[in-house]
């Protein structure tokens, strides 16, 4: 009998080992985070010699004092409190909207008591990429906010069916997986909102896309302009431009 009760305590410490709330994982998420330099490796786009974020992830988890990702500090345990609100607040907005599959997952999640590691739970793949979400999208509600203050002010740009030139700032440079390519919004010179997809396909040597048309750079750009409509987001007039040429960039 007391075999049977050691036996089971054993059990039950190596389990609790290996359980974790939401945000706990969520805090070595930001950790991995911080140590790859703020970036985001998938697992079947690393490189020789890199760790994907899920990898590091599972080893922090795992065995932390081994992991070359080091200990949690506060500033990642007060990051993934930031992240954590944030999903939280998502909840309000599908009041709004339908979250999407991964929002519904991280909102699941950060509620969590028992995560286990050694069960197969299909939320944990994609905690790795949360802090640069999280990012991503703080960043896009920055511009959100700006480009609705500019309701009362943004004009068209540029004649119907015509290719023309835009100088201006680019304050959205969103990846877009399913197509590979960049959705930017531009701020012209004159206060218009111009957007437009660039093809990564379309690379060329000594041309970094993704850095040319990176949040922030001056650029000149050419486009053929496909449309003037009002967006249904922001309410603002907003020109829309394809097939881009980057005439210069800001390095």
């Amino acid at each position: 009998m007391k075999l049977e009760t050691n036996l089971f305590n054993t059990q039950d410490k190596e389990k609790q080992m290996h359980l974790y709330t939401g945000k706990e994982v969520i805090a070595h998420a930001v950790a991995v985070d911080r140590h790859l330099g703020f970036k985001y490796i998938k697992s079947h786009e690393a490189k020789a010699g890199e760790k994907a974020n899920f990898s590091l992830l599972i080893h922090s988890l795992k065995d932390p004092k081994t992991s070359v990702v080091g200990p949690i500090t506060e500033q990642d345990y007060a990051t993934a409190d930031k992240i954590v609100d944030y999903f939280e607040g998502l909840v309000f907005k599908a009041m709004q909207r339908e979250l999407s599959e991964y929002e519904k997952k991280i909102t699941d999640l950060i509620k969590a008591e028992d995560i286990n590691l050694k069960g197969r739970d299909d939320r944990l793949p994609i905690v790795g990429s949360v802090p640069n979400v999280y990012r991503n999208n703080t960043k896009h509600d920055v511009w959100a906010d700006e480009e609705r203050s500019l309701r009362k002010t943004s004009e068209y740009e540029g004649e119907l069916k015509t290719r023309s030139t835009f100088n201006g700032v680019v304050k959205m440079s969103r990846y877009m997986n399913r197509t590979n390519s960049l959705l930017v919004a531009l701020l012209t010179e004159n206060g218009n909102i111009v957007k437009f997809f660039y093809d990564l396909y379309r690379t060329k040597d000594g041309f970094d896309p993704k850095n040319a048309l990176s949040e922030g750079k001056l650029v000149v750009i050419e486009g053929f302009v496909k449309g003037h409509d009002i967006s249904k987001y922001s309410k603002c007039k907003e020109t829309f431009i394809n097939r881009v040429n980057v005439i210069t960039e800001d390095k």
